[in-house]
């Protein structure tokens, strides 16, 4: 077995090779998994094993994890992501706890919430769905790590603008009769409103009452836009991730009806500065950083 490569991720499509955003969410959460402050760190220990080998040894030193978050991780993309991570485990956790028949995770890159909460699974069923070559290297390097894969997961290979999800999923064991948690974590930006609409549409069809979804998405402003984070931010995006261009966001102000429109209701919904609130006070009640404002978090159900 090869050792995994870091990817390139301006030249060629998810569809031809692995994730390059995907690979880079992983090193956040890698470096938030060590950082030295207890009331924020993050939760995902098994980030670490999906990086390269030259890119794991930093983790261990405050000066070099520093040097690296404020060198080559996008500005405000550290806090992001330490709320979103919280935020989603958050939701899957309650969900298994709850015996949720079925979890989807839609464009799940790295995401190791089935072999981190495998002890919750029970009898809940799994579905990670994301381009193949992404899957084929996280299935390579957890099978190098010794991470046994759980009874009941199950990889889905799918094409998000080109495959009907409508029938993808049945073939792959997923049952409309029950009720289902869909987690589209760090997916919506990079495509089409078309296809984010298909999304959301063939969910109500195939799902019950009961059922959910959690998502991030850009909340759309001409403020949001012109802060100075978020333009270094998409900056940052576009030299580093090319072949991953951002495409949809939502208007600030137009969830409720944007959802609703779609046949979903809120049933929470973080932005920003809640984010900062929520997951990024220390005890002594002070903020550590800045969430960009162009970053909202979202757990809605589909509408009676």
């Amino acid at each position: 077995m090869s050792e995994p490569q870091e990817v390139d991720g301006t030249k060629r499509s998810v569809e031809h090779q692995p994730s390059g955003t995907a690979l880079a969410t992983a090193t956040v959460r890698a470096l938030a998994a060590h950082d030295e402050r207890e009331e924020i760190r993050g939760s995902d220990y098994l980030a670490e094993i999906f990086l390269p080998e030259d890119k794991k040894a930093p983790l261990r030193d405050l000066k070099v994890r520093q040097w690296v978050m404020k060198n080559k991780v996008a500005p405000g993309a550290y806090e992001f992501m330490i709320a979103r991570t919280a935020f989603f485990d958050h939701v899957v956790r309650d969900a298994l706890l709850r015996n949720m028949p079925q979890i989807v995770l839609l464009g799940a890159g790295y995401d190791s919430r089935p072999y981190r909460f495998k002890e919750l699974l029970r009898e809940t069923r799994m579905f990670e769905l994301d381009a193949q070559p992404t899957q084929l290297r996280k299935k390579e390097v957890l099978a190098r790590a010794g991470i046994p894969m759980p009874d009941h997961l199950t990889f889905v290979p799918v094409n998000f603008n080109r495959d009907n999800l409508e029938d993808v999923l049945p073939a792959a064991g997923f049952s409309r009769g029950e009720r289902a948690l869909f987690v589209w974590e760090g997916v919506t930006y990079y495509l089409p409103a078309k296809v984010v609409d298909n999304t959301l549409g063939v969910i109500r069809t195939i799902s019950p009452a009961g059922s959910s979804i959690c998502f991030d998405f850009a909340s759309l402003s001409a403020e949001a836009l012109s802060e100075e984070g978020a333009k270094k931010l998409r900056e940052h995006m576009k030299s580093k991730y090319a072949a991953e261009p951002t495409k949809f966001g939502i208007p600030q102000g137009k969830l409720g009806s944007f959802l609703a429109e779609r046949g979903y209701a809120i049933i929470e919904h973080l932005s920003a500065s809640e984010m900062e609130a929520r997951y990024l006070t220390l005890r002594d009640g002070s903020t550590v950083g800045k969430v960009p404002a162009l970053f909202s978090l979202v757990h809605a159900a589909l509408a009676g």
